[in-house]
């Protein structure tokens, strides 16, 4: 049976209060938008999407994990501006970045791109951006005054150590996904 996978780092519990206090501040202002707003639980840094994985692939993500943390000491991060995607016109997502001074995250990805595709998943065809999902936008003009000002806000920074890589599922709900850690490994000491 297959599962639908990503890999990811966890965020500090500060960094989580920090990010959810954002949220409920933006959420409160344009209650009356329709917008999937992210739950803080659920907030983490997406390394590599895979989507369907069966046991196999599974395995052997596992082990690409464990190889690349084998390679990488813990390093910081720092949670600071804000951002939309795709572009300001027809915003999807608001997020905030994910200032990685060292480039662990993007060594990690780059490394997970190259070796997932040996498993058979395909590769991003989008440049790595790490970044935390705040919020998913049904209507970009109808939300145009949340986009001006998450754009023009300032997020508190939030320094925080990443000690660890983690595999999750994300199962499907009629109230949105659920993630469940499946692995968790350990970057080198």
């Amino acid at each position: 049976m297959k599962k639908r996978i990503f890999v990811a780092v966890d965020i500090s519990e500060d960094a989580r209060r920090q990010t959810s206090c954002y949220i409920e501040s933006l959420r409160g202002e344009f209650e009356n938008l329709r917008v999937g707003w992210e739950k803080p639980e659920k907030l983490h840094l997406t390394l590599k999407f895979l989507g369907d994985a069966d046991e196999r692939q599974l395995k052997e993500l596992q082990k690409i994990v464990e190889n690349i943390a084998a390679r990488i000491s813990p390093f910081r991060l720092r949670i600071a501006e804000t951002g939309v995607f795709p572009s300001v016109k027809k915003a999807r997502v608001l997020w905030i970045d994910v200032k990685d001074e060292r480039g662990s995250l993007a060594k990690i990805n780059e490394n997970l791109e190259i070796e997932c595709a040996r498993i058979g998943f395909a590769a991003e065809n989008r440049n790595f951006k790490p970044h935390l999902t705040i919020a998913r936008l049904k209507d970009a003009n109808a939300a145009k005054s949340l986009i001006e000002k998450h754009l023009a806000d300032t997020v508190e920074p939030a320094e925080f150590e990443v000690a660890e890589i983690v595999i999750y599922e994300s199962r499907l709900q009629p109230a949105g996904s659920i993630y469940q850690k499946l692995t968790t490994v350990q970057l080198k000491n």
